[in-house]
């Protein structure tokens, strides 16, 4: 069996919008040339091609003299679903899947249209697609992967590995490349979950090629395509100057808990506690929060300019009250869009979501809104709300996908556009948990995906209405602890979004960056604590159900 590689490869824009760092150094070679021949090392493949745009070629050239790469140049522009892809992947890049949609790191970079015309081009009977800024991809992974799916080729058309993203690459069978490009979807389509048409997952199937215990746990993008997942190879390759999978892995592991960045990637922002369902039983509001806000205009210009400094960075608008009800939205999105912030989610409970609010969401290009919904019925969401918002948030939900989809929807017309993505969310307790199947579903149809979440009782201070406990059984230290914080709506910077009346803040913007704060003396002890198992010396820790999240 042929089995080749390719390297779809962009030497001024990634896929996920970042500028591209190929020619970017690390160790002694380029991203793009380390990756070229860290891959070539791979006994099984019989040729790695690198795919890149004419007018990028004699660049290409230049910069892989003297590399095993055989270039390969096309004018097919950009994946026809890429922008879709951008949106929905961006709150999910250290893993392997995740995204909005079922998206997964696979469809960044594997471009089926390419793929099945170089397959065709060189009599190949599979491609291997690896990302073209993988400098620690794993030769002896991938011919591992491709022993596999030789024994399975007559029962799956492809074969994938759960690592992180870079750590190895997806096989395509040629006539299942075909097939994508014929029907211009996104790879990872295969394995997203389709209530018309629902299958086995394919990570438990034959084509789910099993790597090692500390390839699949690791947690950590490794592509160089972001100024974080540089950063983060360079430190790996100083380390561990030629590291095959099992030593990546292993060292990832380790750095969730011996490495905090310079600056948090992830931001949930309070801009009031005004809130239309402030007698809601499924979340902190109105007098169990208190009255913060409205949050001053100037504070999230501050914390946007350190944000931009990284090029993934995120920030959700959210917080214990309902954004949409803050009087400077326009100026707020405004000012997060013109500082160069990543990306940008709201949450809200979707009362608010007012055709001047659409307007204003679709102008600054908000990647997604999450819609706290909860109920299929208007008399389950009056049971957990207190409210007969129903059909009015439904509506809502509604109009703005219309208006995204550039339909007409009451005065809005705009041209189709991607985002935001609309997420109905709906909290699992027992009211609303026989309306879950259909309340998931039926969203997946309507507008592309829902989540559904436990019920937090946020340390026992709520009573708890959990269905069941989703913790699992050992505890380890808090993820997010590491790469999250919360702002309210007074300026406080909070450790946990746990600490929902702000009992312990860690700083206040006003006083100091937000730079300062992480790195200050509460999230250090904190931090500190949690790696000893000292749950109990953070305040909230000791009795929290959420520190697994993600």
């Amino acid at each position: 069996m042929k089995v080749i590689a390719a390297l779809v490869a962009d030497l001024d824009t990634t896929c996920l919008g970042t500028a591209s760092r190929a020619a970017e150094r690390v160790g002694d070679d380029t991203v793009l040339g380390m990756t070229v021949r860290r891959l070539a090392r791979a006994k099984r493949l019989q040729g790695v091609y690198v795919l890149i745009p004419t007018a990028q070629h004699a660049r290409a050239a230049e910069l892989l003299e003297g590399t095993p790469a055989l270039l390969r140049q096309h004018e097919a522009g950009a994946a026809p679903f890429e922008q879709l892809v951008r949106v929905a992947r961006k709150w999910s890049l250290d893993g392997w899947r995740g995204g909005i949609g079922g998206t997964t790191a696979l469809d960044e970079y594997a471009y089926p249209r390419l793929l099945a015309g170089l397959a065709k081009q060189e009599s190949a009977d599979a491609v291997l697609c690896v990302p073209a800024a993988s400098p620690l991809v794993d030769p002896q992974l991938a011919d591992a992967m491709i022993d596999h799916f030789c024994t399975v080729s007559d029962e799956m058309r492809m074969t994938f590995a759960l690592a992180p993203p870079g750590l190895t690459g997806t096989i395509f069978q040629a006539d299942l490349l075909q097939e994508m490009a014929d029907k211009n979807i996104p790879p990872g389509w295969t394995m997203s979950y389709k209530p018309d048409s629902p299958s086995v997952d394919l990570a438990t199937r034959k084509c789910c090629f099993q790597a090692s215990e500390a390839v699949r746990h690791a947690v950590g993008r490794m592509i160089a395509d972001t100024r974080a997942s540089l950063e983060r190879i360079r430190r790996c390759l100083a380390a561990h100057p030629d590291p095959d999978a099992e030593t990546v892995g292993r060292w990832l592991i380790a750095q969730e808990t011996e490495f905090v960045p310079e600056l948090l990637r992830e931001v949930e922002i309070e801009l009031t506690t005004e809130d239309q369902l402030a007698s809601t039983s499924l979340r902190p509001r109105g007098s169990r929060v208190g009255q913060r806000g409205p949050l001053d205009v100037d504070v999230i210009r501050r914390v946007a300019g350190e944000l931009a400094g990284y090029d993934d960075s995120l920030v959700v608008l959210g917080g214990f009250g309902e954004p949409l009800l803050h009087p400077a939205l326009d100026d707020i999105l405004g000012a997060l869009r013109d500082a160069g912030v990543y990306g940008i989610a709201l949450r809200t409970n979707g009362i608010a979501l007012t055709d001047d609010a659409i307007e204003v969401l679709i102008a600054h290009h908000v990647d997604v809104v999450s819609v706290t919904l909860d109920a299929t019925t208007p008399e389950t969401y009056a049971k957990v709300h207190g409210s007969d918002a129903f059909e009015r948030i439904v509506g809502n939900i509604e109009r703005l996908i219309s208006a995204r989809e550039g339909k007409p929807a009451n005065r809005l017309q705009r041209p189709p556009t991607v985002a935001p993505l609309v997420v109905p969310e709906m909290m699992k307790c027992p009211e609303t948990l026989r309306e879950m199947e259909a309340f998931f579903d039926g969203w997946i149809r309507k507008a592309g995906w829902a989540v559904v979440v436990g019920y937090d009782h946020y340390g026992g201070r709520l009573e708890n209405r959990s269905v069941v406990d989703m913790a699992p059984p050992d505890r380890t230290p808090c993820r997010r602890i590491g790469t999250r914080c919360l702002v309210t709506a007074t300026a406080d910077v909070l450790i946990c979004d746990q600490d929902f009346a702000a009992e312990r803040p860690a700083g206040n913007l006003t006083q100091a960056t937000l730079g300062e704060i992480w790195r200050g003396v509460a999230f250090t002890a904190a931090r500190d604590a949690h790696a000893r198992g000292g749950y109990k010396d953070v305040r909230f820790c000791d009795q929290c159900r959420e520190w697994h999240r993600p």
